[in-house]
């Protein structure tokens, strides 16, 4: 694929710009393989710059997310280096800069009035599912893995997750958000995450193709040429071949309850051969207790939410996970020191009482609403 111009690499991201006739072609591809494309701080700064950019400029027709990494699109947000800042004196303004700019990006992604399409081969969770699946026309692979695996890391599944988990099949959200489940982009496709599975050997056919679309100045038109377009490379019974919804009334069965208590019990007490549900089980197990059942609350009650007000609630989340919950504990144990033996407090679901979950959902942490104004600020209301 030719470029007239190419940017340099900008906090582990590479930004340019290519020539579609009498139109531009936009390019941010993540760049940071040691840590499988985790999005810190600068990454997000950079993305936003260069979107905003792209969103006012009349001659760019189509942005392309996608990464120069063979093995990773995003495995998330960089989380290790967040935690590290909360233990400094910056404190909790350190999770204010971080969550803010990482949900502005993302809902600036889901709101863009150009098509944007992004390519998420390799390993794509958490943050990095933020960035695609807000984008117009999402691409997986025969190499994507998925999954939203905050409860592994005392978390919850944020970046939209109250919106987009709610849209999949009754139960297929919650059970993913509390058993960290992987799935690949058959299962993507079918449940609705994605919207094009294409051999990933087709990946320079498909971007060098892009500049020699009949691109228009009307975004909702470009999106149509895009999907059309994608769709020539597409293989159609991708959905059919989801190893994830040959399971759908299994997972059902374990997630669809009126409270997190019963799931809980069956989970812990299924026992069956199927390996994929075994690590799922296993996950859920692993998870933290305060995480489970703050998601519970956060899909169940989220469900009606729009994707504004799920980002904004999901925002007062984040804080208040960053000031007190199993967050950096978890943190410490898988990805710090890795010794994965988390020491979750409370260890079990038993002992949290109401408050300590309604604690979460509040505004106790204090902060002004900086991204709610950010939306405003930028015509995203």
């Amino acid at each position: 694929m030719s470029t007239d111009h190419r940017g340099a690499p900008a906090q582990r991201l590479i930004c340019s710009e290519e020539i579609a006739g009498a139109y531009r072609l936009g390019f941010i591809s993540l760049d940071n393989p040691r840590a499988l494309n985790a999005l810190d701080l600068g990454m997000f700064r950079t993305m936003e710059a260069k979107l905003l950019e792209w969103r006012r400029r009349a001659d760019v027709a189509c942005v392309v997310v996608d990464s120069i990494s063979e093995n990773a699109f995003c495995a998330g947000g960089d989380v290790k280096a967040l935690v590290t800042g909360l233990q400094n004196e910056k404190g909790i303004q350190t999770g204010v800069e971080f969550f803010t700019a990482e949900y502005f990006v993302d809902y600036l992604v889901h709101a863009y009035a150009k098509p944007i399409l992004c390519w998420a081969d390799g390993i794509t969770m958490g943050g990095g599912i933020g960035i695609m699946n807000g984008a117009s026309s999402r691409v997986v692979t025969e190499r994507t893995v998925m999954a939203m695996p905050e409860s592994a890391i005392g978390l919850f599944p944020d970046v939209g997750g109250t919106y987009f988990l709610n849209c999949l099949p009754e139960g297929v959200g919650l059970f993913l958000a509390l058993t960290a489940a992987r799935f690949n982009g058959e299962d993507a496709m079918a449940v609705g995450m994605a919207d094009h599975w294409i051999p990933h050997r087709k990946k320079p056919e498909v971007l060098g193709g892009l500049a020699k679309l009949n691109w228009t100045n009307e975004g909702p038109k470009n999106k149509l040429i895009l999907r059309d377009y994608l769709s020539l490379f597409s293989a159609p019974d991708a959905a059919l071949r989801s190893e994830l919804m040959a399971r759908v009334v299994v997972l059902q069965s374990l997630a669809c309850h009126a409270n997190i208590e019963k799931i809980d019990s069956d989970l812990r007490n299924w026992s069956g051969a199927d390996e994929w549900l075994g690590d799922a089980v296993r996950g859920y197990l692993s998870a933290s207790p305060t995480s489970v059942k703050a998601i519970f609350k956060q899909l169940t009650e989220g469900k009606n939410l729009s994707k504004r007000a799920a980002f904004l609630r999901e925002w007062d989340m984040a804080l208040n996970f960053c000031m007190a919950s199993d967050f950096r504990e978890g943190v410490r144990a898988r990805l710090i020191d890795k010794d994965q033996q988390a020491r979750w407090n409370p260890a079990k679901l038993s002992e949290l009482g109401a408050g300590d979950i309604e604690r979460l959902f509040s505004k106790e942490h204090g902060q002004a609403d900086l991204l709610g104004q950010k939306f405003s600020e930028h015509g995203l209301d």
